[in-house]
């Protein structure tokens, strides 16, 4: 029987992965068998890019990622760009090594730049304290004030609408969910048609290098042990 707990992701490893091991092999084996091994490996393979399309549409709907989708720079580039800008200014002012020390806590712009955007909130609201801390060495502070307010706004409202996203494209809609029942039925099928036949010839110890969800270690592409991956991996272009 196949996995119950391949979710509707792991339908797009698992069933590429199954059709070329039988055709690799097990199609060779007996004659008997082709013609239902061939039908069911297209059952398979027709249900997977139906899932594929399927996921497509869902992911267009829900997906959020960090990258700007209207060519204006994203919140979490504006982000530290405004620090490496209030960086360079507070540099200028007397006493400006320490001020910029106290803004990025000791950091460099550069590895500010390389945090994942779920840090960045912290270290604007480290430069805003700073800023407040250090407002008579800066005659523009009200400004970067109000800039750093906008920026923590900004890419904490992201990273909300992020995590969010990540979630629902986790998640199963009716539709996605008859997809999946649909593909595990074929799944299902093919196997035990391949246990049929390498049963009758002594090689049922085939049975998880063609079917990935049996193996100890996955080789398929996109599968992990985990029980939760961080990011559901998206549907193969087609």
């Amino acid at each position: 029987m196949a996995d119950a707990y391949i979710d509707q992701f792991e339908t797009q490893s698992y069933g590429p992965f199954a059709v070329s091991q039988v055709e690799s092999l097990v199609l060779g084996l007996d004659p008997n068998y082709l013609t239902v091994l061939k039908h069911l490996c297209g059952r398979v393979t027709e249900r997977t890019e139906a899932m594929a399309d399927l996921l497509k549409r869902v992911d267009a709907h829900v997906k959020v990622t960090y990258k700007s989708a209207d060519g204006e720079e994203a919140p979490v580039a504006e982000a530290v760009a405004t620090l490496r800008k209030l960086v360079s200014y507070a540099g200028s002012r007397d006493d400006g090594d320490a001020i910029c020390a106290s803004i990025l806590n000791g950091r460099t712009i550069t590895a500010v730049s390389k945090l994942r955007p779920a840090r960045l909130p912290e270290v604007l609201d480290t430069a805003l304290k700073a800023v407040q801390k250090h407002k008579d060495d800066l005659p523009e502070h009200a400004a970067w004030i109000k800039r750093l307010r906008a920026s923590h706004e900004a890419v904490t409202d992201l990273n909300t609408r992020v995590r969010a996203s990540r979630s629902a494209r986790r998640e199963m809609t009716p539709e996605v969910a008859a997809a999946r029942e649909s593909w595990l039925v074929a799944y299902g099928s093919l196997k035990l048609a391949v246990e049929s036949a390498l049963k009758l010839h002594g090689k049922l110890r085939l049975m998880p290098e063609v079917f990935d969800d049996l193996a100890e270690i996955h080789r398929a592409s996109g599968v992990s042990d985990g029980e939760t991956p961080p990011e559901a991996p998206s549907a193969p272009e087609k």
